[in-house]
């Protein structure tokens, strides 16, 4: 009996040994540096750079704490916290590449994937490449600088494919914010309307930090100003953000520009730092809706939307009348208003 329990064991050891020695090679699924995509500790990227042989090539960097697209400009912070901690730190390998398309989705890669390169505490970190979509839409091929075969992967609880994910197109990333001040971080605001020059006024804050002066031109209105008004106007620049980047040709951007602003806003905060925004008319185009009059003709102008520009950026863009009214109002509008008006 002891024999032949001896004797189970031993073919039990020499088939598990067999299996061990004769299994696939190199297959990647057992070892976790050739599978592990995501970055635990996202806090310490400090570098992202983003290419493909179609759109070129994009690069992300971390200088004391924020953000910068290209060297130029501050990245979106909600875009790049999703980014971050949404994706980079949220890829899970789905499973391994069927073995009859792993040819046809290597084919693909090497021609169609977006490089990802990450970089952690300015040394390279790690390199991967995002592939095109699961024929369900549900995973995204990917393959890990290092290993051997690609990889289907997804994110837990995202229904969805991932490339859209790493856009390069420099407008995707950059922040939208024009004003983001709280009241108490203002120090003066200055309107102007060059064709109405009643309508401008200066909001200045005194010694006092609830302490506010308007002043106006010697032929704007008389009234009796609301200064819970004047006091409350500082408390409207949090979070004045455009509707997105305009890729317009430089003699079109001129041609705007010479048409001359209906309104400039001139923000000085506690830090002497000068922001200056300058609105222009928007005209109307055939692919905009709802731009007529009542009797049925097209307006010439957009009623709720303005080309705009800061100084010293080359970049136009488009802000909402909705977004905007608040501060781009009139010296009037801040008089106590009487009974009947």
């Amino acid at each position: 009996m002891q024999k032949k329990y001896l004797f189970t064991l031993i073919l039990l050891i020499a088939g598990l040994a067999a299996w061990f020695y004769l299994k696939p090679k190199g297959s990647g699924t057992t070892d976790k540096s050739k599978t592990d995509f995501a970055i635990e500790n996202t806090e310490d990227i400090t570098k992202v750079f983003i290419s493909n042989k179609i759109d070129g090539n994009l690069l992300l960097e971390k200088k004391n704490g924020v953000w910068y697209v290209n060297g130029n400009y501050e990245v979106s912070k909600p875009f790049m916290e999703f980014f971050l901690l949404e994706t980079l730190k949220k890829i899970r390998v789905q499973g391994p590449v069927p073995l009859p398309a792993r040819q046809n989705v290597i084919s693909s890669m090497a021609t169609m994937a977006t490089k990802v390169e990450i970089y952690i505490n300015k040394e390279l970190s790690k390199v991967y490449y995002v592939g095109n979509p699961t024929s369900d839409m549900s995973g995204t091929y990917m393959y890990l600088e290092g290993s051997k075969d690609p990889y289907i992967t997804h994110i837990p609880g995202f229904d969805g494919f991932l490339s859209t994910r790493y856009p390069i197109a420099e407008n995707e990333w950059v922040s939208k914010i024009i004003f983001d001040y709280k009241p108490e971080d203002i120090k003066s605001v200055d309107v102007n309307y060059p064709r109405d020059v009643k309508g401008s006024f200066t909001v200045t804050r005194k010694g006092n930090i609830n302490d506010f002066d308007i002043t106006a031109s010697q032929t704007a209105p008389e009234g009796t100003l609301n200064y819970a008004s004047v006091k409350s106007y500082f408390g409207m620049f949090v979070n004045k953000t455009c509707e997105g980047y305009i890729d317009l040709k430089l003699v079109t951007i001129d041609s705007i520009k010479k048409s001359g602003p209906i309104c400039i806003i001139t923000l000085t905060d506690k830090k002497n730092k000068i922001t200056k925004l300058s609105v222009y008319k928007r005209s109307s185009t055939d692919r905009d809706h709802g731009l007529y009059d009542n009797k049925g003709n097209r307006l010439a102008y957009d009623p709720s939307r303005y080309n705009a520009m800061t100084e010293n950026d080359k970049r136009m863009f488009v802000i909402q009348d909705i977004m905007f009214a608040p501060i781009m109002i009139k010296y009037s509008d801040f008089f106590l208003k009487q009974a009947g008006d």
